[in-house]
């Protein structure tokens, strides 16, 4: 695993980071988690990305257009035209890739009546 730093459910060798099953065998086998982590997510390799200057990108034909015509104040700026969507509203966000969906876990049913578990009072079989 260390060496070859693969997992079946790609999601170690797309995002360059420890999956779940790569975590579960590296606490097994005593192996460092932060060995597993790509080298591009170091502190060196942030710092060599980001040490050179980063020029925007600017088209300066359309800026020049802009400002060189002389009816800038005459144009009319409209939102982009959109509308709602059809149905109900998602009510949880899309989980990206890597995400995982924590599990609540589930209350035990106790009935009203005899304090029992796994049933309620209108299922309960205790005689009144």
């Amino acid at each position: 695993m260390q060496r070859q730093k693969t997992c079946t459910c790609n999601e170690f060798q797309a995002l360059k980071i420890p999956c779940m099953h790569a975590i579960a065998a590296a606490t097994r086998y005593k192996i460092r988690i932060d060995s597993l982590v790509d080298q591009c997510y170091s502190r060196t390799a942030y710092r060599e990305a980001y040490s050179k200057i980063i020029n925007p990108v600017v088209e300066y034909e359309s800026i020049e257009i802009l400002f060189s015509d002389s009816s800038v104040s005459e144009l009319e700026i409209n939102p982009p035209a959109s509308r709602r969507p059809p149905g109900r509203p998602r009510k949880n966000r899309i989980l990206s890739r890597g995400e995982f969906q924590m599990r609540v876990p589930k209350r035990r049913t106790v009935c009203s009546r005899c304090k029992g578990s796994g049933h309620n009072r209108a299922t309960c079989k205790v005689a009144i």
